[in-house]
């Protein structure tokens, strides 16, 4: 029991201790910070909830100690415990299935689409809330966006030769999807921690659920309606309505990256060098960055036409 306690402790630490590397301005905080939910998560995935719950009050209360400010230790819980917890909590959850002789046929987890599609309706409520927050000011959220962004790199563009008459245009551009693309990266960051975690509790043999195949990743369909609203919204509503339907297409598009990366798996399961293919479309993706909205797309439509059921055989085995 000491143990557990203890691992549950370090994790908190760790996660503090990455987070506040932001916070406290240390060289490569940014890339130190991104990985301030994996403790938390592997903390859950490997000892349970309670533990999990553990790690970020231990967090919190370091975080609020060593920064002086409730503001960021808040913040800390709000972008990083909260939604892990939530996640984890739904990621432990199981129902025995029985077979077609009313025999125990084994054990259904919490599926992975599930996951995502919950992943993504906490970012878009949360934009959806900040949103709210400035609706009542000049401009909405827009001007806030612009007035933070002005304030945060007019000194940069100037610095890199920009005069005052392409900064303001340039702004601007950054400012139209600035929430959502700030979102989706969340989105990104939670997951890619969340898979990192899961990977490393089954290396060493801790997991307390196997890990899913990511082939079989299917998200529901209240995300594709709720795509299409935000789309809808985005093109036709004027004002920070638009505005706001704009940049939720950015954060549920990004479920159907997932998505997506799911038929790309599904269709090079039966090939012999799937492990080499898959590494080339990642790091096409990331080079190039416009494959994002073709994996994007590929996901909507295998849920609209099931790809996956029509062309890939049964996957088998553990990404």
């Amino acid at each position: 029991m000491t143990g557990y306690w203890g691992w549950a402790g370090a994790a908190g630490l760790t996660s503090a201790a990455l987070y506040l590397s932001v916070v406290l301005g240390s060289p490569g905080a940014f890339l130190l910070a991104y990985l301030a939910p994996l403790p938390l998560f592997l903390s859950g995935l490997a000892l349970g909830l309670t533990a999990l719950l553990a790690a970020g009050v231990a967090a919190f209360v370091i975080v609020a100690l060593a920064s002086g400010s409730l503001m960021a230790a808040g913040l800390y819980l709000g972008i990083e415990v909260l939604p892990v917890a939530v996640l984890v909590r739904q990621a432990l959850l199981s129902r025995p299935v029985m077979a077609a002789d009313g025999t125990a046929g084994g054990v259904e987890w919490y599926p992975l689409g599930r996951l995502t599609g919950l992943l993504a309706a906490m970012a878009a409520s949360v934009l959806v809330l900040i949103w709210l927050v400035f609706a009542g000011g000049d401009g909405g959220l827009e001007a806030a966006v612009r007035t933070f962004l002005n304030a945060g790199l007019q000194g940069v563009l100037q610095a890199g030769g920009a005069d005052a008459g392409e900064i303001t245009p340039a702004i601007a551009l950054m400012a139209a999807l600035f929430p959502g693309i700030a979102a989706a990266s969340w989105v990104v960051m939670i997951a890619v921690n969340g898979a990192l975690a899961q990977g490393l509790a089954s290396r060493f043999g801790r997991n307390l659920r196997p890990s899913p195949d990511m082939a079989t990743l299917e998200l529901p369909r209240a995300v594709l309606v709720a795509l299409v609203v935000a789309a809808v919204v985005g093109l036709v509503a004027p004002g920070g309505l638009g505005y706001i339907g704009r940049n939720l297409l950015v954060v549920l598009g990004m479920a159907y990256l997932f998505a997506g990366l799911a038929v790309v798996h599904g269709f090079m399961v039966r090939l012999a060098a799937r492990q080499v293919l898959l590494v080339v479309v990642y790091v096409t993706m990331v080079l190039f960055g416009w494959p994002v909205l073709l994996v994007m797309l590929l996901g909507i439509v295998d849920q609209l036409f099931g790809l996956r059921r029509r062309f890939a055989g049964p996957t088998q085995g553990e990404e």
